[in-house]
């Protein structure tokens, strides 16, 4: 009839849950309705959304740069302990000698100089500086234990190991004590590297982070070369002091990770303080 419309049945008036268009069907919301519960991800493993990004737990690359510093140390005290050094330290040190320019002598002396205690003191003000900035004592505890710390393996292996200089004609400053490793190389490495870590955590740009850790690179070989410049350590003494000063700060750093880690198990970035990078608790004041 003209005024009566046709009945449907219940199967044309309810949608089908299995016949409907492919792109209806949802199977991750139907999981998150069905098991909303959150699969658990093995210590060690997190993997965390931080601004759109994921981060890994620097533990990793922090014990294999670690065991990478503690080997290279390693190596170079069994070459020096078996007296196996001697074809790689003299023609080595030959080369240096024969071709140092003089005009670097009073630089490389300054460098070898402020490159122990008076390099430890500025690190110390500067870390006491971001430490301020921070609201946190950590940075300068940081890297005041790095650089005692650093003192005290450095001596202890010289200590052990009784190896002497090279010859005195060869030195243009006088030295006292056993050459390996480079008690100078040690400290500087150490200290220069966590410095970098403490400063690294307070800036934004990736580039100016990059450009800290290569500065900080930069310096530790600069102290290493200026021993052998002068004439006070063979090669293998500063190679060993590189390695040694790394790993000691590797060490520390290591350690505040772990510190991080157990003070907060979300928390998967070890950072010098709790604050972002880039953040600051004494802002600038603003003008205007």
């Amino acid at each position: 009839m003209s005024g009566q419309h046709p009945v449907e049945s219940p199967e044309e008036s309810e949608p089908s849950a299995v016949g409907g268009p492919p792109e209806q069907l949802d199977p991750r919301g139907l999981l998150r309705h069905l098991a909303p519960v959150p699969v658990p991800v093995p210590a060690g493993s997190e993997v965390r959304r931080h601004g759109g990004r994921a981060r890994r737990s620097p533990l990793v690359p922090l014990g294999a740069g670690l065991l990478a510093s503690v080997l290279v140390f390693a190596a170079v005290a069994y070459l020096v302990l078996t007296a196996e050094a001697g074809f790689l330290d003299r023609p080595l040190m030959g080369e240096a000698v024969r071709h140092r320019p003089a005009v670097l002598d009073g630089p490389m002396q300054v460098v070898s100089d402020v490159s122990e205690l008076p390099l430890l003191v500025v690190s110390v003000l500067v870390a006491l500086w971001v430490s301020w900035r921070a609201g946190s004592w950590l940075p300068v505890v940081l890297v005041g234990a790095t650089g005692a710390l650093a003192a005290l393996a450095s001596t202890a292996a010289k200590e052990l190991t009784d190896r002497s200089r090279p010859p005195a004609k060869l030195w243009q400053v006088s030295e006292e004590g056993f050459g390996f490793p480079s008690r100078h190389t040690v400290v500087a490495t150490a200290v220069l590297l966590v410095l970098a870590y403490v400063c690294a955590a307070r800036l934004r740009s990736r580039a100016a982070r990059l450009s800290m850790w290569t500065g900080a690179g930069l310096l530790c070989v600069l102290c290493g070369y200026s021993r052998v410049h002068l004439g006070v350590h063979w090669p293998t003494d500063v190679l060993a002091g590189l390695g040694l000063g790394a790993a000691v700060a590797l060490l520390v750093v290591t350690a505040h990770a772990v510190r991080n880690r157990h003070a907060d198990p979300t928390h998967g970035e070890a950072r010098a303080g709790a604050l972002p990078h880039g953040c600051d608790r004494h802002p600038a004041p603003r003008h205007g």
